[in-house]
């Protein structure tokens, strides 16, 4: 499938993450030192919105239970989660993020 735009680079800016709805599925972005990464913005462990959860450099906490994951991989680090979730590629295209979803 084709990468599709997600946003405008500038409204990513580091460390505020950015949820975006690509073909059906709800993601989270995020900027960590200028590089862009995207993974599914639902912790496996309750449902929560990852893109609300603070961010510890390569770390998103997760707001409810503070399971963390990498967001450069989508892998769990801590529980309550026990699963990763989807990492997907990112590319920039002039000021866009494309994802391929």
């Amino acid at each position: 499938m084709p990468f599709t735009r997600a946003a405008a680079l500038a409204e990513v800016p580091p460390g505020k993450p950015k949820q975006v709805t690509l073909d059906g599925r709800t993601i989270a972005l995020f900027n960590v030192h200028g590089t862009i990464y995207a993974i599914d913005d639902a912790c496996p462990h309750r449902g929560a919105p990852l893109s609300q959860g603070p961010m510890v450099g390569t770390e998103v906490l997760c707001p409810w239970h503070m399971a963390r994951f990498d967001v450069t991989t989508g892998k769990y680090l801590t529980p309550p989660a026990r699963s990763d979730v989807t990492s997907y590629k990112v590319q920039i295209v002039g000021d866009e993020i494309q994802v391929d979803v």
